[in-house]
Order: C-alpha cells, then sequence, then structure tokens
C-alpha cells in the first residue's frame, strides 16, 4: 500500500472520528484530527507492509522460500529465493548466474543500495566508490580504473612481499622469547590482529605513499583508533542491526563504547587524511620533485595518481581516501585471518604441506632481503588455488543487496520497484548445484583439476561472489588477490599454523556488513627451520 493511499485512509478517519466526537464544528480541532490520524496510519501501514502483503498479495509470494545456506541445495528452485526478513520485509535471493546478470551487469544502473545501508556505509566510507551510485559511480570509476590497472597492481606486488616479511621477522622475535635449542619455537599469536595491521601498512604505502608502521609499532594514535573503532565487539551486531531497522544517525547517538570509539576513529582518520592531502596539493602547485611518492617499483601511490586527474575536489579526494582505508585494507585482512583459520584447521594439515613445500622450492626465504615480484608469485599454481579458495569458502563479504528504481524483470519475473535483490557469497560460493557435492569443503584442488578449472569447477564464473562482478564489481580485486597471495606464501613458508589446544575452537562470528572473527583468531604458530 502506498504512503499516500494509507495516509489518505488515515487522515479520513482521524477526520470523521474528530468530527464526530466534537460538539460542532465550532469546536473542532485540526491537532486533535492530526494526532488521531498518525495513530490510525502507524498500525495500517505496519499491518499492511509487514503481513497482508507480503503473506497475500505479494507477487513474489510463490517463489520458494528457504533459509538459503541450508536449502540452497535441497529446496527445488530456478533463479530465485524469497526470504521475509525482521517484519516480513521481502528479500528476493538471487542464486543462479543469469539472474545476477542482470542487475549486476546488464542493467547495473537501473538499480541502488538500500537506503539505511548506504547511510551506514557514506557514515564509515563517505561518498566514494563503494557508496556512489548512478551517474556518480560511473564517474569515479572511469577516473580510478586506470590507477587499479593490471600493470599498476603488478609493480607493487614487491611492497606486499616486504611488508610480508616484515611480519614473518616480527613474529619470529615475538615467538622467539624462549629459545630452546631441543625442540621448535613455538607461541600463541592473533592472526587477525597481524592481518589487520599488514592490511594498514600496505594500503599505506600503496595508497598514500605512508608507511602508517603499524606491524612495528600497533600503538601508534592512527593505528589504535582506527582498529578500536573498525573491530567488531559482541555489540556491533546490535547497533548495525538497530542502524538497518531504524535511523542509523540517531543510533550513533547512543551512549555505546563501540559508538564512542568508532567516532574517535573517524575524528582521528578525517583529520590524518585533510592534512596529507593538504600537504600534497600543496607540493605538486609548487612544482615539488614528487620522487618521494614514488616506491621503488617507480609506481605511484594511488591518491597521488588520483589527484592529478583533477577529476575529484578535496573533499572526494577525503572520500577516496576513507574507502581504499576501509574496503580497500578490512576486507583483505579479513581474508587473510579466515585462510589462516582454514589452513590451521588439523584436517586440512596436508594442505598446509603442500603449500609450504611450493612456496619453499620456488621463493627465495622472507629473512633473505631478496625481492619477490609478480612474475614469481603468479607462477605458484598451488598458492593461487589456496588463494581463491579460501576466498570462496569464507568470502569476506556476506551480501550485496540493490533495490530497482523501477519495475524491473529477472529471468522473467517482475520485480517491484523498492524491493531488495540480493546475491550472498557467503552462500552462493558453496552451494552444491554450482560447485558439486564437496561445496563446503576447503578444496584447492578444484583451481587445477577438471573441464572448468578456471572457475574452480563451477559452470559460470559468476557462481564465485566474492568480488562481485559487472560494473559494480571490485576495482581493486587484483590488488587483493596480489596482496592475499603475497601474504599467505611468507607465512606459510615460515610457519606451521595450528589450533590453540590442537582442536578446532568454535568460533564466534559477526555477520555484518563482512564476516568477522569477535575476538581475533589465536592460533598456534611454530617456526619451520631449513628456508
Amino acid at each position: 500500500m502506498s504512503n499516500i493511499i494509507a495516509s489518505s485512509i488515515a487522515i479520513s478517519c482521524g477526520y470523521l472520528a474528530t468530527y464526530h466526537t466534537d460538539n460542532s464544528l465550532t469546536t473542532f480541532s485540526y491537532l486533535k484530527a492530526a494526532a488521531l490520524s498518525i495513530l490510525i496510519y502507524v498500525p495500517i501501514q505496519f499491518t499492511w507492509t509487514c503481513f497482508l502483503w507480503p503473506l497475500y498479495f505479494s507477487p513474489l509470494r510463490k517463489l520458494p522460500q528457504a533459509p538459503v545456506l541450508e536449502f540452497m541445495d535441497t529446496v527445488p528452485h530456478e533463479y530465485f529465493f524469497r526470504m521475509l526478513d525482521i517484519f516480513n520485509k521481502e528479500i528476493v535471493i538471487l542464486t543462479d548466474p543469469k539472474a545476477i546478470t542482470q542487475p549486476f551487469q546488464t542493467n547495473s544502473y537501473e538499480y541502488v543500495k538500500p537506503v539505511n545501508i548506504k547511510n551506514i556505509l557514506k557514515h564509515l566510507l563517505g561518498n566514494g566508490l563503494i557508496v556512489s551510485d548512478g551517474q556518480d559511480h560511473k564517474y569515479q570509476k572511469k577516473h580510478l580504473a586506470p590507477v587499479f590497472n593490471f600493470r599498476a597492481v603488478k609493480n607493487l606486488y614487491p611492497l606486499f612481499w616486504k611488508k610480508s616479511s616484515e611480519m614473518v621477522s616480527l613474529i619470529k622475535a615475538e615467538i622467539d622469547t624462549k629459545p630452546n635449542s631441543s625442540s621448535a619455537i613455538t607461541g600463541i599469536v592473533n592472526i587477525d590482529d597481524r592481518s589487520g595491521r599488514i592490511g594498514l601498512d600496505i594500503i599505506g604505502k600503496a595508497g598514500f605513499g605512508s608507511d602508517f608502521n603499524a606491524l612495528s609499532n600497533p600503538h601508534t594514535p592512527l593505528n589504535t583508533s582506527y582498529r578500536d573503532g573498525f573491530t567488531p565487539d559482541k555489540s556491533s551486531a546490535i547497533i548495525l542491526l538497530l542502524s538497518v531497522l531504524t535511523y542509523p544517525a540517531l543510533i550513533r547517538l547512543l551512549p555505546i563504547k563501540k559508538n564512542r570509539q568508532t567516532r574517535e576513529g573517524l575524528v582521528m582518520v578525517n583529520n590524518y587524511l585533510k592534512d596529507l592531502i593538504s600537504q600534497r596539493k600543496k607540493d605538486m602547485m609548487m612544482n615539488v620533485d614528487e620522487s618521494d611518492y614514488l616506491d621503488k617499483t617507480g609506481h605511484e601511490d594511488i591518491i597521488s595518481s588520483a589527484m592529478k586527474t583533477n577529476a575529484f575536489t578535496t573533499e572526494n579526494l577525503v572520500d577516496q581516501s576513507k574507502t581504499l582505508l576501509g574496503a580497500g585494507h578490512d576486507t583483505s585482512s579479513i581474508a587473510i585471518t579466515w585462510a589462516i583459520s582454514l589452513l590451521s584447521q588439523p584436517k586440512y594439515a596436508h594442505i598446509q604441506q603442500r603449500l609450504r613445500d611450493e612456496v619453499r622450492a620456488n621463493l627465495p626465504s622472507p629473512s633473505s632481503g631478496v625481492e619477490v615480484n609478480a612474475e614469481l608469485l603468479d607462477k605458484l599454481p598451488y598458492l593461487d588455488a589456496v588463494s581463491k579458495e579460501s576466498m570462496r569458502v569464507r568470502s569476506p563479504v556476506t551480501r550485496t543487496s540493490r533495490i530497482p528504481l523501477h519495475d524491473a524483470q529477472i529471468c522473467g519475473v517482475t520485480i517491484l520497484k523498492g524491493t531488495t535483490v540480493q546475491v550472498m557469497p557467503w552462500a552462493l560460493n558453496k552451494t552444491k548445484i554450482h560447485w558439486g557435492d564437496d561445496a563446503r569443503e576447503f578444496n584447492p584442488e578444484r583451481w587445477l583439476v577438471g573441464e572448468n578449472k578456471a572457475n574452480g569447477g563451477a559452470s559460470s564464473s559468476l557462481a564465485y561472489g566474492t568480488f562481485g562482478t559487472g560494473t559494480r564489481g571490485c576495482i581493486g580485486k587484483g590488488f587483493a588477490i596480489g596482496e592475499n597471495k603475497a601474504i599467505l606464501a611468507a607465512l606459510i613458508g615460515s610457519f606451521d599454523f595450528k589450533p590453540v589446544g590442537g582442536k578446532t575452537q568454535d568460533l564466534e562470528i559477526m555477520y555484518g556488513l563482512t564476516v568477522r572473527i569477535i575476538g581475533g583468531l589465536p592460533v598456534e604458530v611454530t617456526a619451520v627451520d631449513g628456508w
């Protein structure tokens, strides 16, 4: 029921009820009529939206309905599931590449993000590439795409390896507190913390030409504020849920510790980025030699390159910078944490050992100081397979939501304007219909053998939803894959990972905009000699 119809009914009923309860027209109260109309409008709209429409009137009510991950393989369906969310809000889950193509490739700019999700992201990341829609997004992507081209990303591989080598050195120093010549050096390390810090350092150097030194000094103001503000705790899920259901700006005012930490983190990040960009602009206007903004491979940092296009205002450069920090570091860090979580499980010990053998046979030790470039890393097929498979089984992004601006047709079904459609990589990546009977198993071999090995055995590349697809697909996909492979190679080549106590622990997971392990991932780390 449209707001106009519901409002008309409520106002008419409120007017008539007020009129007939007053003694005469001279004492008629417009304020009383308005208050009564509101009291009538709310239950009418609630009943229609939450019960009558989704259960009896929606044209989508005949679509299969089921919990997505469990029933995607067992309930007969074609292209879609229909899910009723909180308050029976309809969500159409796209389960087939043919259905995904239309809203995410063919007509992607006819779909936008849900308002509250966009507001949440905008508060955290600004109006950068991830948040923007329509022509605004098209403009931003056009001017940022050259910065992420094939050659530019490949030139960053030595940086990825250098920072990975630093991480290995620091972990060895941490666990080598009580050296014992008769046994291997072992310690417990929170990999989630380390992956977050290396992610900040890499994006700092590649994105801004600045070393944040988060690996060597975790207590810098930027690292402390950012990690405290953006690492989820048990209250984060509640804050996110309330923000999605109500008004994000209102929920941010609640006196919750995580809200305060996020505010402080955003202030620190905003001030840092504004100062950095202002200084860069001053230097460029003064024609200062910009060699300081180049790493030794000759690749310019991302923000300096974006500035030289003259396509962005200072405000939007800050937004793009926050997007780099948030999306460019957070999802990559989560991917490393999940990869180590998988590889450390006893049942996958053979995968960890096989990867270690390949890495040691083809790459120099991190302690050697020898540069590792794209040519070396990209020639390791098992490393590539492990990286892709870990991000398939444990996609850092749980879901991507879009809303059609107009009534739309997807695979012959009418999707009404305003209906949420979703792709859920966390489920799509593990469906048996696309990936076979071992879809939920961590099996890198699927990327090395078989007719469709380029797609991991899936019949379509769209079954791999980790990086999205089409014009709204992840612009930093190549960056993320290169970073992931470099860090995994250095870590697995140097250490053996096991769960603390030798038994796989149940993890407390937060399914939000990304999927994180609450409390991080402590693992037992043993330095492996001979490399």
